[in-house]
């Protein structure tokens, strides 16, 4: 199968400017374009702000061929349009994988572009209520098709050409099953992840194929590409299918990100870069999105991983580690998000949830769900029968990143927060202050960024030899978060200590129109949202269980 653009004839005579005039390239950007030349594949390994896309723009001018500028999503392609030359084509992978499947297969539009949901496949698969494994788990049929959903994406998103136990993934509840148990889990399991992934390919079945299913489909047919070269912007995100792609190609591939940004390996994305072989490597360090000070924060995170050469800000910006009014607070979870939410509005400020608040909404949702028994679905709760269980598992070393969740139910309760979480404004241009955790984040940028606190606790490891992974992913977070900011960002004191960082001034930067930094101000009932406010767990319950008193202490 081939994909691409075709031309009848190569457009050799082409007139076009190769210097263009709004690009002036720097020592580093000169040198990709004189390896990128050579035509046998390049890396170009960028930091935040370096200019990833407009480098790429130099390179497409620099010669007549025909190429493919593959763009993270549609919005950035059809932006892009506009910019590279005419003989470049500028596409999403899905967007050639769609052409090529509805083409060769047949496939009904819905069956291409509909959604898998747990309601979904609990209805074309008959199951009993509550499903118990030979490890001794019980889940519900709600659940359980939750995680075969999840179990199938991490397949489609795999260079593998059939479902595997290693697909099913390992969070919730049975993150308490010890290697031997999880095995008898994952060994019941990987025979329904394979009858739902031949159910979605049937023509006829009701089940929808969707967006990565159609991707799978076309990666299996080994497609070719009819281009002269291809550059990929924000490489370090490639999932293993489609690195598997790009690695089949006749003709020169130039993959161009910051392996310091590879923030997605929940999704199944892999570390690209580090996996690509290329005969030639080029880094572009200087940014031009921040100045010296940030630059400094940036490096002694990288240090962290590893990186031997450092960030470089640009000297024309002035920048800064300070105390900020906010125009945005950067977290790294869910429950962090929730809570800044919480604080803006006790506080009286209009905020904004990037992304919208529906993620929030379903965890919360979820909560709701567990406390009446119905049993979790969410990857943070999946498996759980009782809110007991949660609160208990979350005191243990494995089930930390459950404990500011926990919290903040114990605190405000999950309705009261589902009715704050409805105030937010739908709007990012109406809010004073924006919410968003660092992976809505990624690829946007502000002035003034303020850090969350709850960068200070990491989701421990499955596995002990997972552990260097585990902090390896908190740091890449950490540093994209940190260079979102143009102008100052906030980091706890605690943060500035570990990586020998001090404020760059004692003053509060930033737009004095935004209130003041509200990360210490502790909430209050003022909001009419806030309202109602009781929490059981800080106050004597009637003959309540010494267990539950042992908990009351720990999360009161």
């Amino acid at each position: 199968m081939q994909f691409g653009y075709a031309w009848e004839k190569p457009l050799r005579n082409t007139t076009m400017n190769l210097h263009p005039t709004n690009i002036h390239p720097s020592p580093e950007q000169q040198r990709a374009r004189e390896l990128f030349l050579k035509q046998d594949g390049l890396r170009i390994d960028a930091y935040a702000g370096a200019g990833k896309t407009t480098t790429l723009r130099l390179l497409a001018s620099s010669t007549n061929g025909r190429g493919l500028y593959l763009a993270f999503n549609r919005s950035i392609a059809e932006n892009a349009r506009g910019k590279f030359p005419t003989q470049v084509a500028c596409a999403t992978s899905h967007s050639l994988a769609f052409r090529a499947i509805a083409r060769s297969f047949g496939y009904p539009e819905w069956k291409l572009t509909g959604t898998l949901t747990p309601n979904t496949v609990v209805e074309a698969f008959r199951m009993p209520e509550n499903l118990i494994f030979h490890s001794g788990l019980t889940l519900s049929k709600l659940s359980y098709c939750s995680l075969l959903l999840d179990a199938v994406k991490r397949f489609l998103l795999s260079n593998d050409e059939h479902p595997e136990q290693a697909h099913i993934p390992r969070y919730g509840r049975l993150e308490s099953l010890d290697a031997e148990g999880f095995a008898q889990f994952t060994s019941q399991a990987i025979s329904h992840v394979q009858a739902l992934w031949d159910a979605m390919r049937h023509k006829n079945a009701d089940l929808p194929l969707g967006h990565d299913g159609y991707l799978k489909l076309w990666a299996l047919s080994q497609p070719k590409a009819r281009v002269d070269y291809i550059l990929v912007d924000e490489a370090q995100d490639l999932n293993p299918v489609l690195l598997g792609v790009l690695k089949r190609m006749d003709c020169p591939v130039v993959y161009v990100g910051d392996p310091y940004q590879q923030i997605y390996e929940w999704r199944g994305a892999v570390n690209a870069m580090a996996q690509v072989a290329t005969p030639h490597h080029v880094l572009l360090s200087q940014s031009y999105r921040f100045g010296p000070a940030i630059a400094t924060a940036a490096t002694a995170i990288l240090r962290s991983l590893g990186a031997k050469q450092p960030v470089r800000g640009l000297e024309a910006i002035q920048s800064h580690l300070a105390l900020v009014h906010p125009q945005v607070i950067l977290s790294r979870t869910n429950a962090g998000v929730i809570g800044n939410v919480l604080k803006c509005l006790s506080c009286r400020i209009p905020c904004h949830v990037l992304g919208g608040t529906s993620g929030l909404e379903m965890l919360l949702t979820d909560v709701r769900r567990v406390k009446q028994g119905q049993g979790g679905q969410s990857p943070e709760l999946l498996g759980f029968a009782t809110w007991k269980d949660v609160m208990s598992f979350s005191t243990r070393t494995e089930g930390e990143y459950l404990r500011g969740l926990v919290n903040l139910v114990q605190e405000y309760g999950e309705e009261t927060m589902l009715r704050a979480i409805a105030g937010c404004v739908p709007n990012e241009g109406d809010a004073r202050i924006i919410c968003s955790t660092t992976h809505k984040a990624k690829g946007r940028e502000w002035g003034y960024v303020e850090i969350d606190p709850d960068f200070l606790s990491t989701r421990p490891p499955s596995t002990r030899s997972d552990h260097q992974e585990s902090i390896a992913a908190a740091l890449r977070l950490l540093y994209v978060a940190v260079t979102r900011a143009k102008y100052a960002v906030d980091l706890p004191q605690s943060l500035l200590r570990r990586f020998g960082l001090n404020r760059t001034t004692s003053e509060v930067v930033g737009a004095p129109s935004v209130a003041e930094a509200i990360v210490d101000n502790a909430p209050t009932s003022e909001d009419p949202r806030l309202s109602g406010v009781v929490s059981p767990y800080h106050s004597p319950a009637k003959g309540e269980s010494r267990e539950m008193a042992s908990l009351r202490r720990i999360f009161g």
